[in-house]
Formats: C-alpha cells, sequence, structure tokens
C-alpha cells in the first residue's frame, strides 16, 4: 500500500486531486485469509454512481480494491476503476482464475462494449493511477 500513497503524496497527483488524503485503507479479511485493501463503497462502480474514492478536481475517480494472500504476500485479485464525470470508463482486473473469453489479466472499457476483455498482463494501482494523472487529469485552472 506504501506504493500507492507515494504516487497519491506526489506533487503531481496532489495537484489533481479534490481531496488530498482519500479513504484508501485495510479492509480486513475475506472467507479465506486473504487481506484487503480498498477504497470506500464496493469495488464495482456503476454509470450513475457519485464519485468515491480517489476523486480528481475534474469529478473523476478511482475506486481501488485489492486482494492479497497472507500466506505468500503477494496479490492474487485486483480492481482499478476509473470513472470520468461523462460515465466513461476503464477498468483493470485480475480474476483468481483464467475462463474463457476471460483473462486472468484484463481490461474493460466503455468504449469497447461490456462484454470485451482485452489481455493485459498484471498491472499495480501505482502504474493505473500514475497513467491516469498523467495523461487524463489535466491541472485545474490556475495551476
Amino acid at each position: 500500500m506504501w506504493q500507492i500513497w507515494g504516487v497519491l503524496l506526489g506533487e503531481e497527483c496532489q495537484a489533481r486531486l479534490r481531496s488530498k488524503s482519500p479513504n484508501l485503507h485495510p479492509a480486513g479479511e475475506d472467507d479465506e485469509g486473504n487481506f484487503i485493501i480498498k477504497t470506500e463503497g464496493p469495488p464495482f462502480v456503476k454509470r450513475e454512481d457519485r464519485p468515491r474514492g480517489i476523486v480528481f478536481h475534474d469529478g473523476s475517480f478511482l475506486v481501488v480494491y485489492e486482494k492479497w494472500s497472507k500466506k505468500t504476500d503477494t496479490i492474487v485479485g485486483y480492481k482499478y476503476h476509473y470513472q470520468r464525470s461523462d460515465g466513461s470508463n476503464f477498468r483493470y482486473d485480475m480474476e483468481e482464475t483464467e475462463r474463457l473469453k476471460h483473462p486472468k489479466h484484463h481490461v474493460q472499457a466503455t468504449e469497447l462494449g461490456e462484454d470485451a476483455r482485452l489481455p493485459t498482463g498484471a498491472v499495480h494501482c501505482e502504474g493505473v493511477l500514475t497513467a491516469i494523472v498523467e495523461q487524463f487529469v489535466d491541472l485545474p485552472p490556475g495551476r
């Protein structure tokens, strides 16, 4: 989690955040004893949902959900959902198992259609957050 906070506390990210201290925290364990780190609310976001999680000055936001194995200290699942104020979004997912037409590591985007999942390989929240800051969220006026 410290890697994510390293990006969040950086000058480039801080200049674009609505809240300078987003609610990203450990959220206990699941039924298998895996450790959960997440932003507030459920990991799935609907088009009409209000901004939550890591909220940027333009109203766009990133919802984070990570599941870590306590035994191996490795990530076993994640969802990083970025949504813009117009409802367009993309979501990086890591499923625990790969299924037909559902790669273990994939990205979904509204522009591709609901059922399209493009394989990606593993990604990490700090990389997704850095890409959002650099490519999608402009500095606020006057900065």
